[in-house]
């Protein structure tokens, strides 16, 4: 059950170079299917996948900037700044566009 989803280039950048960082060879291939602003995936399991590399950023991002809360006493703007980033840039967009195509797990 192949989709091809409109997936901005910009976004398939970033998470090429996590897949290139972490060598995940799944993901890797999959970035390579389509044109610059698509991507073809072939299964949920590949689906899922992209989401969980996003999931992953997202994690990430909140081990390097835990003062992004406005609740934490130690809250620092920059740090709110940085995890939004990732949060809203590339964690909600890949699920935004890939969630469009298949019934993904996105909680984090």
């Amino acid at each position: 059950m192949s989709q091809t989803i409109a997936f901005p280039n910009s976004l398939k950048l970033h998470l090429q170079r996590a897949a290139n960082q972490r060598n995940y060879p799944v993901i890797k291939e999959i970035l390579q299917r389509g044109s610059g602003e698509e991507l073809v995936v072939n299964s949920l399991e590949e689906a899922q996948a992209l989401v969980n590399v996003a999931r992953l950023q997202m994690l990430d991002a909140s081990l390097q900037y835990p003062f992004w809360d406005e609740d934490s006493p130690k809250y620092d703007r920059s740090h709110e700044s940085a995890f939004q980033d990732v949060q809203m840039g590339i964690f909600e967009k890949t699920v935004l566009y890939v969630g469009q195509a298949f019934k993904i797990v996105s909680t984090v």
